[in-house]
C-alpha cells in the first residue's frame, strides 16, 4: 500500500487533512458586552493629546440585550485615538467580515483591523510587522450604527504593497491574521461620548486549534506604537456601496445625489487597469467605452465603484414604430450604474438620434431612473434637453489658451444649457495628441511626453470646482497600471489630488458660488463655495503661460477679503495634514484672511460651528502619511527630471536659476527626508511642496529662455512645456541650416479680391444667436500696402450682447500648399485685434491644418500690430492650410499671410 511503501508522503497527506480540519470556517465570533466587570476595550495608540475621562460596562443603553461599552473622551489636535479588542486571531480569508455597534454624538469614527504579518519582522523592533486596514466611519450621530469592514485581504494588498516600497520585497503576507479590532473613538477637539455594542466576526476561521483570546499587554504601548512611524495608512471609504440595489440615484436641485445625500463623482476613463487599482487611486467611478461584462460589474460591486458607461439599449437609428417590440427593462444587473453614457463630440447631425436613444433608455431604466449624460461639442441648450447631465471637455494644457480664460470658458458653459442642468467637467491629465505627434516628428529619437506637471492638474481641478462643475472626468488615453516613471508620476499626481477633492466634496457636491474675494496678488483669484453651515475659500494662482510650464505661483502673506461671511466665523487652511488656523479679521467689504505661505492652490475653511471644523479637521488628518509619501514621491520625480533635462540644454542666461533652485529642492527633499523619519507628516509634506516650488523657478526660467525670440508660445510646438524643450532647441539649430522656399500661396496680401478668389480664400460663415458676422477687405486693416482682411462679430443687440458664444461665427480659410512627409511648414503674417474679443474664450484662433485647434494660436486684444509664426511638421503628404476663426464678437485685423516650406541644406 502506498502508506506503507512511502511513509513520508503518507505523513504529508496525513497533515494536510489535519491542517484542512483545523482551518474549517467556524461560527461567528461575538461578543455582546453583557455581562458586569471591567471594561475589555483597551487602549492602543493616538496621535491626539486625549484623556478618558469615563470608561465602564452599562447594563443600559444597549443596542441589543442589556450590556454594552461607554467611554467619554476629551481630546485636541491630532486625528485618531485607538481602542482595541481581541477576536480570537481569525486568519484573514476572503469569507472574513468584522462589525460592531456603535453609537456617539460626534461623526467621523471609524472601525479598523490590526493584522499580523507572522512571516515578516520588523528589523526595527524585532517583532512581526503589523498593518491596520480600515472600514466603514460612523455618521448617524445619536443612533446605533453598525460599522463594518470586508474586502479585508483586498485592503491588506494594499497595505502590503505599501510595506514592500518601504521595506523591500521581503514582506510576506501568507498566513496573516487578525490581531485585534481598532475603533477611532476621537470625534476631534473636545469631549466624545461612545457606547460599543455587538463586536462579530464572521466567516472566521482559527488561526489554531486552542482559539483563547490572548490577554494581557495585547494592546501595550509597544506593540502599538507603529502608528507614528506611519507604516500603514487608512483608506477612505465612499459613503455609497453600489453593490446595494437599494441605493437611489438620481438629480435632485441641479445636483447628484445617492440615496439623499450629494455625490460627487471623481471619474476616470478606463484603458484596461485593474478596477481594485483605480479603487485605490481614490476614484469613485470608472468611465467605460462599451456596456460591462458580468464580470466587471460584480468586481466593481464588490469594490464599491460606481460606472458610467452606454446603456444595453442599442442605439434608435430610426423612430419607434408601433410594429416595433416594447424596450426591454434594465434589469438589476446593472445597479452599480451611476449614469448612462449618451456618446461624445456630438454636435447637431447626432440631436435627432440622441433624442430618440434618451427616450428608449428611459422607457427602459424605469426601475432607477438614472441620470443620463453626453458630450456636445455644441448645441449644448438642445443636448440638455436630452440628457440630464453634460459633460463639457476642454484640453488647455500644452496649448496657447491661457488658465485664466480657461477657467472663465468653464464658468460660461452651463450658460448654453438649460438652466439648472448640472455639468461634469473632464480634467486633461497627458498631453494632447497633435503636440506628441510634433514631438515624434521633431525628434525621432525621444519619447513624447505621457504626463503632465501636477500642479497643472490641480490647477484644472480647482478651477473646475470654483466654476460650479458637480463631477470630473480624469481623461486617460493610456493604461495607470504602467511601469514607467512617467506613468507612475501621473498616478501619484491623480492619488494626490483625489485626497484633495475628498476634502473640498461637500462644497463640490452641493455648495454654491456666493462670491469671488479680494486677492492681494492680481494673479491669484479666489471663489467662496457655501453650503448652510460654512463656506470654502479656493484661491487659485494663473499666472501667464501656467497651461504651458506654471511660474513659481508662491507667495508670503496673501491676503483675501472675504465678502458675506458671518463675523464669529474662525479661519482655517484646509490641508491633508489638518487644520491651520489663520490670522483673520473684520475690514470694510468681509473678513480679511492671511496665508502666510501660499503656492499655486489652496483650501481655506471659513465656519464657527465646532461640529463642523472637526468633521473637516477629522477628514483632513486621516491621510496624514500618505499625503507626505505622496507630496515627497512627486517632488523626487520632478528634481530628477529637472536636472536630467535641464543639463540637455543650452543655458542662455538659466545657468544660475537652475543651480540655485536645484540646490535649494536638494535641501528641502533632505529635509522632507528627515522630517518623515521623525513622523513629523505635515512637515514632510510642507518641504516637498517647497522642493517643488525651487524646481518650477527653474523650469520657468528655461522656458522663458526657449520663448524669448518666438512670435508667440506655439510657434514651436516643442517650446509648449519643460519636458519637450530640447527637441525645441534641437528644431532651433535645424532652421539655422535650413533652406526657406517663397512664399507659396498668392492673396496673402489681401489687395486684391479677384486674386484671392482664383487663388481659392474660403470665407465660411455659421450664424450665432444674438450675433452677425462678416469679413471684408478694409484700409484700417492693412499692415502693408492699401488693404487688408478685416473679419468682425457683431451683437444684433448693443445693450443686450450674448454673454457665450459655442462655435467661431466667422472662418476664412487660405488655399492649401503641397508638403511632403516629414517636411517643415512655415506659416507667418501679421495680426491686430484692436478691441477686447467677448463672449468667448478663444478669440481669434489660427489653425493649422497639421495640429488643429490643439496648438492654434489665440489672439486676444494687441496693442499694435503682432506677428504670427508657427512651425509645423507635415506627418504625411498632402495639403497644408491655415483657418483664421473669429470665436467671440470682436474684430481681427489680418495682412501679409504667407506659407513657406522649409528644406535642410
Amino acid at each position: 500500500m502506498p502508506t506503507a511503501r512511502h511513509p513520508i508522503i503518507a505523513a504529508a497527506v496525513l497533515a494536510s487533512v489535519l491542517a484542512a480540519a483545523n482551518t474549517m470556517a467556524q461560527a461567528p465570533w461575538r461578543e455582546g458586552f453583557e455581562t458586569a466587570g471591567p471594561p475589555t476595550w483597551r487602549e492602543a495608540g493616538a496621535d491626539a493629546q486625549y484623556r478618558i475621562v469615563n470608561h465602564q460596562r452599562l447594563q443600559q443603553d444597549a443596542h441589543t440585550g442589556t450590556g454594552c461599552e461607554w467611554l467619554r473622551i476629551e481630546g485636541d489636535g491630532g486625528s485618531y485615538v485607538y481602542l482595541a479588542h481581541d477576536v480570537g486571531r481569525p486568519t484573514v480569508i476572503d469569507d472574513l467580515a468584522l462589525s460592531i455597534w456603535l453609537r456617539a454624538d460626534r461623526p467621523g469614527l471609524q472601525i479598523a483591523a490590526r493584522i499580523v504579518l507572522p512571516r515578516s519582522v520588523d528589523q526595527r523592533t524585532g517583532r512581526p510587522l503589523t498593518a491596520l486596514v480600515a472600514g466603514s466611519r460612523y455618521s448617524d450621530i445619536g443612533r446605533w450604527q453598525q460599522l463594518r469592514l470586508d474586502g479585508i485581504p483586498r485592503l491588506l494588498e494594499r497595505e502590503v504593497h505599501l510595506l514592500r516600497t518601504q521595506l523591500g520585497p521581503q514582506v510576506d503576507e501568507r498566513e496573516a491574521y487578525v490581531d485585534a479590532v481598532f475603533v477611532n473613538v476621537y470625534g476631534g477637539p473636545g469631549t466624545t461620548n461612545v457606547w460599543i455594542d455587538d463586536l462579530e466576526a464572521v466567516g472566521r476561521v482559527a488561526r489554531q486549534r486552542d482559539d483563547t483570546p490572548s490577554r494581557g499587554g495585547s494592546f501595550d504601548g509597544a506593540t502599538a506604537s507603529w502608528a507614528p512611524r506611519g507604516l500603514v495608512r487608512l483608506p477612505p471609504v465612499d459613503r455609497a456601496q453600489p453593490s446595494s440595489p437599494q441605493h437611489t440615484v438620481k438629480l435632485s436641485n441641479s445636483f447628484l445625489t445617492i440615496d439623499g445625500r450629494p455625490f460627487f463623482p471623481r471619474v476616470i476613463q478606463h484603458r484596461g487597469e485593474p478596477l481594485d487599482l483605480l479603487k485605490r487611486m481614490g476614484f469613485n467611478a470608472v468611465w467605460l467605452p462599451r456596456a460591462p461584462e458580468p464580470e466587471m460589474i460584480e468586481e466593481a460591486s464588490r469594490l464599491g465603484l460606481w460606472l458610467v458607461c452606454p446603456p444595453p439599449v442599442p442605439p434608435a437609428s430610426q423612430p419607434a414604430v408601433a410594429s416595433q417590440p416594447a424596450t426591454p427593462e434594465i434589469g438589476p444587473q446593472y445597479d452599480c450604474v451611476l449614469a448612462w453614457d449618451l456618446g461624445g463630440n456630438l454636435g447637431p447631425a447626432e440631436l435627432e438620434s440622441t433624442q430618440r436613444w434618451a427616450d428608449r433608455v428611459r422607457a427602459a431604466d424605469r426601475r432607477c431612473s438614472r441620470p443620463l449624460v453626453c458630450h456636445p461639442r455644441s448645441e449644448l441648450r438642445s443636448y440638455s434637453r436630452s440628457a440630464d447631465l453634460l459633460l463639457v471637455d476642454r484640453r488647455p494644457l500644452g496649448t496657447s489658451l491661457e488658465l485664466s480664460a480657461y477657467a472663465n470658458w468653464a464658468r460660461r458653459q452651463p450658460l448654453l444649457a438649460s438652466l439648472g442642468t448640472p455639468v461634469w467637467t473632464a480634467i486633461q491629465t497627458q498631453p494632447n495628441e497633435a503636440l506628441r505627434q510634433q514631438i515624434a516628428l521633431l525628434s525621432p529619437g525621444r519619447a513624447p511626453p505621457l504626463t503632465v506637471a501636477p500642479e497643472q492638474i490641480r490647477l484644472l481641478c480647482y478651477a473646475a470646482v470654483a466654476a460650479g462643475s458637480r463631477g470630473m472626468v480624469f481623461a486617460s488615453d493610456s493604461p495607470l497600471d504602467a511601469t514607467d516613471v512617467a506613468t507612475r508620476q501621473r498616478a501619484a499626481a491623480l492619488e494626490q489630488m483625489n485626497l484633495e477633492l475628498d476634502l473640498l466634496e461637500p462644497w463640490a457636491a452641493a455648495g454654491g458660488s456666493s462670491a469671488t474675494a479680494d486677492s492681494s496678488i492680481p494673479e491669484v483669484r479666489a471663489t467662496v463655495l457655501s453650503t448652510a453651515r460654512a463656506h470654502l475659500l479656493l484661491p487659485l494662482w494663473s499666472s501667464r503661460g501656467a497651461q504651458c510650464v506654471p511660474a513659481q505661483s508662491a507667495a508670503n502673506g496673501l491676503t483675501l477679503v472675504v465678502p458675506g461671511v458671518p463675523e464669529a466665523s474662525s479661519a482655517y487652511e484646509v490641508t491633508l495634514g489638518g487644520l491651520n488656523p489663520l490670522r483673520h479679521k473684520r475690514v470694510a467689504g468681509g473678513v480679511s484672511v492671511t496665508l502666510d505661505e501660499f503656492g499655486v492652490a489652496s483650501q481655506v475653511l471659513m465656519a464657527q460651528d465646532p461640529l463642523v471644523i472637526a468633521a473637516v479637521h477629522h477628514r483632513a488628518t486621516q491621510w496624514g502619511r500618505r499625503t507626505a509619501e505622496l507630496a515627497r514621491h512627486l517632488a523626487v520625480y520632478k528634481f530628477n527630471s529637472v536636472q536630467s533635462l535641464a543639463a540637455q540644454m543650452p543655458s542662455h542666461g538659466t545657468t544660475g536659476p537652475t543651480s540655485s533652485g536645484l540646490t535649494a529642492a536638494r535641501r528641502e527633499l533632505q529635509s522632507c527626508d528627515a522630517q518623515l523619519a521623525a513622523g513629523n507628516l505635515p512637515a514632510a509634506a510642507v518641504a516637498a511642496q517647497r522642493a517643488e516650488r525651487a524646481l518650477r523657478i527653474v523650469e520657468r526660467a528655461h522656458w522663458e529662455a526657449a520663448q524669448r525670440d518666438l512670435a508667440s508660445m506655439v510657434t514651436s510646438p516643442a517650446a509648449l512645456s519643460f519636458e519637450t524643450l530640447p527637441a525645441h532647441w534641437q528644431l532651433i539649430d535645424r532652421l539655422r541650416g535650413a533652406r526657406f522656399t517663397q512664399n507659396l500661396i498668392a492673396g496673402g496680401d489681401f489687395e486684391d479680391i479677384e486674386t484671392m478668389r482664383r487663388a481659392g480664400w474660403q470665407f465660411f460663415y455659421r450664424p450665432a444667436p444674438g450675433s452677425q458676422g462678416e469679413a471684408n477687405l478694409a484700409e484700417p486693416a492693412a499692415h502693408n500696402g492699401r488693404l487688408g482682411l478685416r473679419l468682425a462679430v457683431a451683437s444684433l443687440d448693443p445693450k443686450n450682447p450674448p454673454a457665450a458664444i459655442e462655435a467661431p461665427p466667422v472662418l476664412f480659410t487660405s488655399p492649401a500648399v503641397q508638403a511632403a512627409a516629414g517636411q517643415i511648414v512655415c506659416i507667418h503674417g501679421w495680426v491686430r485685434a484692436p478691441r477686447p474679443i467677448t463672449a468667448s474664450a478663444d478669440g481669434l484662433m489660427i489653425i493649422d491644418s497639421i495640429s488643429g485647434e490643439a496648438l492654434a494660436d489665440r489672439i486676444g486684444q494687441t496693442k499694435d500690430w503682432r506677428q504670427f509664426a508657427m512651425y509645423r511638421v507635415a506627418p504625411q503628404a498632402g495639403p497644408v492650410s491655415v483657418t483664421f476663426a473669429l470665436s467671440g464678437v470682436g474684430e481681427a485685423w489680418l495682412d501679409d499671410v504667407e506659407i513657406e516650406l522649409i528644406a535642410d541644406r
